[in-house]
């Protein structure tokens, strides 16, 4: 496994299609937390979907945000689906010494990339 150091919202240096699977974890929500934070947001979303395989890419976000708070971001491009998945939450929901605790849920996004999703057989 290699790992590098690159800028997802300015682009990587990979040619199109190189990727069957993208995965980040929070990387959205951390994005969404900058300056530029809307437009980062747009390019990332474009750059994993330049970077993914046509036939079959696949890119999974995790997230803290809820379907209706990240929905604008994946109508970009050609995604041929999205399925959003509420994760089970580890909180047991007491609170800890001195603090409250706060339930955060956690979403999983899976954007398709596929020209034909679903194969159909003529009978």
């Amino acid at each position: 496994m290699t790992f590098e150091l690159g800028d997802i919202a300015k682009g990587l240096n990979y040619p199109d299609e190189s990727f069957d699977l993208i995965i980040c974890k929070k990387t959205l929500d951390i994005i969404l937390c900058g300056a530029s934070s809307v437009a980062d947001a747009r390019n990332m979303i474009r750059e994993c979907f330049r970077l993914l395989n046509k036939d079959h890419g696949v890119l999974v976000i995790l997230s803290s945000a809820k379907p209706e708070d990240r929905a604008v971001f994946f109508e970009q491009d050609g995604w041929s689906g999205v399925m959003n998945i509420k994760l089970p939450s580890n909180d047991d929901g007491r609170e800890r010494k001195g603090h409250e605790r706060k339930k955060v849920d956690s979403f999983a996004y899976i954007l398709y990339k596929q020209q034909q999703r679903f194969h159909t057989k003529k009978l």
